[in-house]
């Protein structure tokens, strides 16, 4: 748990009873499932084309984003394979153009010796 979802639970009990083992009540009932109440806020803030389950995909994506290593963000988001894992995870343009950068970067500031050309021109033929 990270500590702004603690600290948001912590917030939480300060408002409502948590007498009980449920975070997500209605009616001081335990919600069984968000997905007519995703449905409704989404109508409310009108947004079209949404699915709850998008949220999946968006966290695979953003975990690598974040550079969480793939069997970790694997675990987090509950994938056992890593071909689950690829479905779920978009790449975009701009995830391209910052993976371009980052690759400048590197080679602006890594030093290649004519000795190492050689060496891997040589390797490379082999």
């Amino acid at each position: 748990m990270t500590a702004p979802v603690k600290a948001t639970l912590s917030d939480l009990s300060r408002v409502r009873d948590l007498a009980h083992k449920y975070v997500f009540v209605y009616n001081r009932n335990p919600v069984r499932g968000v997905k007519t109440a995703f449905k409704t806020a989404c109508k409310k803030a009108k947004i079209a084309d949404f699915r709850f389950h998008d949220l999946r995909h968006c966290a695979a994506t953003n975990l690598r984003r974040a550079g969480v290593d793939t069997t970790t963000a694997m675990q987090i988001i509950g994938h056992k394979s890593p071909l689950m894992w690829k479905r779920y995870n978009s790449v975009a343009e701009s995830d391209l153009i910052a993976a371009a950068k980052r690759l400048n970067t590197y080679l602006s500031n890594t030093v290649i010796t004519p000795e190492e050309s050689i060496e891997f021109t040589s390797n490379v033929s082999a």
